[in-house]
């Protein structure tokens, strides 16, 4: 088991925004790392990011922080992934955007302490069709070998830049396993920094919560959205 960080410099919706500095002065790509530390050692940490010459900076920010890197395709997610997982000799692995400063740490412990269950499925994560936890709360376990399944002529370039957009769309091709969670994160609720604007409310929420009572971060949310 391996947490894969994917992340990025050129954002088209917040450039750069892989090293804002949030209230905890952190830059965003440190936070995520440092949260990734809490869940596996580090030698079972990996940033992948692209070949892109101003991505060697994250790449910096990797070494200092003892994991290890990956440089792939810029646009196409799918291929990135697939290269680094061939390069690191990765089974299953955590998916972990860049762009999610904050996690269920303890829920995801708990998943891979109990992990033997789940590895007869491809995919497994907290979101369906149907039904999807707050944004940037989503856990996804992705099995490596399923990108095997993927017809590349296929896909969409949509389906290249978000690699599980795929997944989901075809989930009847794979062997597939909804995570529970609570209803407190059915709210339609937004954890990500994908905007400047969001930096208030995570920002916010970084400095009140508890890592290890996550379920206080919707009063949080709410409390900042009030103020």
């Amino acid at each position: 088991m391996y947490i894969i960080i994917f992340s990025r410099l050129a954002s088209k919706r917040f450039k750069n925004k892989a090293i804002i500095r949030l209230i905890n002065n952190k830059m965003l790509i440190e936070q995520v790392i440092d949260q990734a530390k809490l869940i596996l050692p580090k030698k079972k940490i990996i940033l992948a990011t692209t070949k892109n010459k101003e991505d060697n900076f994250l790449c910096n920010i990797a070494k200092k922080n003892g994991i290890r890197y990956f440089k792939g395709s810029q646009n196409n997610l799918i291929k990135r992934t697939i290269d680094c997982c061939n390069f690191f000799g990765v089974d299953y692995f955590l998916r972990y955007c860049g762009d999610r400063p904050i996690i269920d740490i303890l829920k995801i412990k708990n998943l891979i302490k109990n992990f033997k269950k789940f590895k007869k499925y491809d995919f497994i994560s907290t979101n369906s069709n149907n039904e999807k936890i707050d944004q940037g709360l989503t856990i996804e376990f992705i099995k490596s070998s399923i990108f095997k399944k993927i017809p590349k002529k296929k896909l969409s370039s949509r389906d290249k830049e978000h690699m599980v957009t795929y997944l989901y769309k075809n989930n009847r091709l794979f062997k597939n396993y909804k995570i529970s969670f609570s209803k407190l994160f059915k709210k339609q609720y937004k954890y990500t920094i994908d905007y400047k604007k969001d930096l208030k409310t995570i920002n916010f929420i970084i400095k009140n919560y508890d890592k290890k009572n996550i379920k206080k971060i919707a009063k949080l949310y709410e409390e900042a959205k009030r103020r």
